[in-house]
């Protein structure tokens, strides 16, 4: 047996010990089983498992300690379970790609929530010199997971120490997202991310701004940060496919927009109230302009979608 697909079995506690010996078990899907409570130290005997999913296993509080003799995992998905920290062993998952972690809007389903984020705890291993408590001390770095291609971190009850994590080991990161944090700077280390295309930055209401991202992001959201006044938009390469503001009610500016209006796919401005009439007069002119060499010159117009909806703002006379 390769794989193994339990999804949403609600009367599912425990999984036995005999799972250890489907030794050629390639995936194990338990996502959305609810009552589930325990994993058996056995899965560590599952040595062709790639991919482990306990997405939304609410009442799952800890993982085996044996996962780390897993070394052919490359997939671990735990968003919306009650873990609060990776077993130790985890550090020698050298070829993890894709993780997820931390719980889902913010709400940890153990009985009560912790008095120090899951990050903080997530450093006793990271960084095994580190032995405060203390919320500040933070892992310097994520070198045990250094072919991360993947990483959702959102929800997990990040704060605004998080700014000094060093997230520069992860050369081959192309997927961040630190959505639904209380943090007021993102981690300065995303900029060394030479290979990340996707960050998603959502409903992080005390975000204040973004700037100095790599030139290799393609995607950017940042839909309803309340707070954020002011991006910077990585505009070295030729286009930023997706540019996602929407809700953003304090933003004022994003820099470098205006210069770069012919090389949007899609641009959502929607109930961004404070950006001025002859801020967004001047990007729409840009696009016009663009939209007119389209038409002479039968080029691709790289444009195809703006919206100021709910912005005070008529795009058209």
């Amino acid at each position: 047996m390769e794989r193994l697909i339990l999804t949403e079995c609600p009367s599912l506690v425990e999984v036995h010990q005999s799972i250890g010996n489907l030794k050629s078990l390639v995936l194990l899907s338990l996502d959305y089983c609810r009552s589930l409570k325990t994993l058996p130290e056995s899965m560590g005997n599952l040595k062709s498992l790639q991919t482990l999913n306990v997405t939304q296993c609410r009442q799952l509080e800890k993982l085996p300690e044996s996962l780390g003799d897993i070394e052919s995992l490359t997939e671990l998905f735990t968003k919306g379970t009650a873990i609060k920290q990776l077993p130790t062993s985890a550090r020698f998952l050298k070829k993890l790609t894709k993780l997820s972690f931390g719980g889902y809007n913010k709400v940890f389903y153990s009985p009560d929530i912790p008095s120090k984020s899951w990050f903080s705890r997530f450093s006793s291993w990271l960084s095994p010199q580190s032995c405060s408590s203390s919320i500040d001390m933070l892992p310097a770095s994520f070198t045990s997971f250094s072919s991360l291609k993947e990483l959702n971190l959102s929800y997990s009850g990040l704060s605004e120490a998080t700014s000094s994590i060093d997230l520069g080991s992860l050369c081959f990161l192309e997927n961040l997202n630190l959505s639904g944090h209380e943090f007021f700077n993102l981690p300065s280390s995303i900029s060394r991310l030479s290979k990340l295309q996707f960050l998603t930055v959502e409903r992080c209401s005390n975000l204040l701004s973004i700037s100095e991202l790599p030139s290799s992001v393609l995607f950017l959201s940042i839909n309803d940060c309340t707070s954020i006044e002011r991006v910077s938009a990585p505009l070295q390469h030729e286009r930023l496919p997706l540019l996602d503001v929407k809700g953003c009610g304090n933003l004022i500016e994003i820099q470098g927009i205006e210069c770069a209006g012919n090389n949007w796919s899609i641009l959502n401005l929607n109930d961004c109230n404070n950006l001025s009439e002859n801020y967004k007069m001047s990007f729409i002119q840009v696009v016009s302009l663009s939209l007119s060499l389209h038409i002479l010159e039968h080029k691709h117009l790289a444009c195809k979608y703006v919206s100021f909806k709910n912005s005070n703002f008529n795009c058209l006379p």
